[in-house]
């Protein structure tokens, strides 16, 4: 079993040690040590999703001061912190949109956002640079787990992707505003019944600059039905207990790798080859 804390927390912007302060307090006053828990926050919360030309000036490495103190939270927890910062790289500068997952060891890992939106409300491509590779797969207490970030779910190749690579649980950390909500309400479903997974959807809220966010955090099981939930428009915690043994259970019933097939590869590729020459 998995103990999911979605922490629905609004970020202070521009204030790293206050975020991450409100992470250590939660983490000791309910984790039960047993390593089991995750305790799972917004995009870019320990920096502030709306922080803009501050990403710029407070990003740091995944080596640095931030991951150090997150990585004593879950040792003094015993738990795994997954989380989004504003992550800079140490050869070329270049800062991230990065989601991170840290536990008793150290950096567990590393995922740098590959979707950036620049249109409407949006203008992540300003602050922030293209993420490439993989998004990954790593395990929490021998559960095999996906890791990705808010637009992300908006390309089911990537959910797809996490499947084949054998995780059970995808987590998908968000900032989405007040228009996205239906959008990703419906995606996220989607992306639990296309490859018969847990995915666990954890989204900012507040008003930032006139820019609200909706939270309405959830949990959704392999065959798309929601099992948690977290309130709209206001800051709120929900706890879930998972089991990703089922998993096997659910996809027996919906044998998505059974059928699916490598000409289903080659016809995304071939099609997606001949659409992008078009442009």
């Amino acid at each position: 079993m998995l103990r999911i804390h979605m922490l629905q927390y609004a970020s202070k912007l521009g204030d790293p040690e206050y975020n991450i302060g409100r992470l250590r307090d939660y983490a000791r006053r309910n984790c039960r040590g047993d390593g089991n828990e995750v305790l799972v926050t917004p995009e870019l919360y320990i920096h502030g999703y709306m922080s803009r030309d501050l990403h710029l000036q407070l990003a740091e490495p995944f080596d640095g001061k931030i991951v150090n103190e997150l990585v004593n939270i879950a040792r003094e927890g015993r738990c795994t912190i997954i989380t989004g910062m504003s992550e800079r790289d140490k050869d070329s500068g270049v800062v991230y949109n990065s989601a991170i997952a840290v536990g008793e060891g150290g950096l567990i890992s590393l995922y740098r956002k590959r979707h950036l939106p620049s249109y409407g409300v949006f203008d992540e491509a300003r602050y922030f640079g293209v993420g490439k590779g993989d998004a990954p797969v790593f395990s929490i207490n021998g559960v095999k787990v996906g890791l990705a970030i808010c637009y992300d779910a908006f390309y089911p190749e990537i959910s797809r992707s996490l499947m084949l690579k054998g995780a059970k649980v995808q987590f998908y950390i968000s900032a989405a505003p007040d228009m996205s909500r239906t959008h990703f309400e419906t995606f996220i479903r989607a992306r639990a019944m296309e490859n018969v997974s847990y995915v666990v959807y954890v989204n900012t809220v507040g008003q930032y600059d006139g820019l609200g966010f909706f939270g309405g955090s959830f949990i959704v099981d392999p065959l798309g039905e929601v099992i948690a939930k977290a309130k709209y428009y206001e800051e709120d915690v929900v706890v879930a207990e998972i089991d990703p043994n089922l998993v096997d259970n659910f996809r027996s019933i919906r044998p998505i790798l059974k059928d699916y097939t490598l000409d289903d590869v080659r016809y995304l590729y071939r099609n997606y080859k001949s659409t992008y020459r078009a442009y």
